[in-house]
């Protein structure tokens, strides 16, 4: 079986079960505990079981987040092409692609990434909030939610005339 049909495999694999009773902590807090996994309310990390165990099990949010890495890496890169391309004179891209069409179509890329892809990081961000202790995926969160929500208002805003 080759890696590619391993990685497939465990992508598709179902989730192994959760046993009952265990008891979750933050590596970060300690004093966070919980029966079964989650997110740490303070820093937003995933929990792990106070107790290791021989037998390890499936990384959920490891096969979770790899697949919305490469998913989000797929849309960005015709993103990137499109816009930093059109900056090498002997591609001519702005040639291939009129302006605003390309802007649309960097647009419709965008949106499954900042919205799907980063999603993890929105709902912690919220959680982050709601337990008013800010950290890191808050800040992640207002920073791409922030250059979106600039670029959605850019680019349904009217060309600027030039006199």
């Amino acid at each position: 079986m080759s890696y590619l049909q391993a990685h497939n495999a465990t992508l598709l694999a179902p989730p192994s079960p959760i046993k009952a009773g265990v008891i979750y902590t933050c590596p970060m807090h300690p004093q966070i505990r919980q029966v079964g996994p989650g997110n740490c309310p303070i820093c937003g990390m995933t929990l792990e079981p106070v107790k290791a165990t021989v037998e390890v099990g499936e990384n959920h949010e490891l096969t979770d987040m790899t697949r919305r890495f490469w998913v989000g890496l797929v849309l960005t890169l015709p993103v990137f092409v499109l816009e930093m391309g059109g900056h090498i004179p002997f591609l001519g891209l702005h040639d291939l692609v009129p302006p605003r069409i390309s802007t649309w179509i960097q647009f419709a890329l965008s949106t499954p990434v900042v919205l799907w892809a980063g999603w993890p990081f929105f709902e912690r961000a919220w959680a982050s909030v709601i337990h008013r202790s800010l950290n890191m995926f808050s800040l992640i969160a207002l920073g791409t939610g922030a250059a979106y929500l600039y670029s959605l208002f850019a680019k349904s805003s009217p060309p600027p005339v030039v006199t």
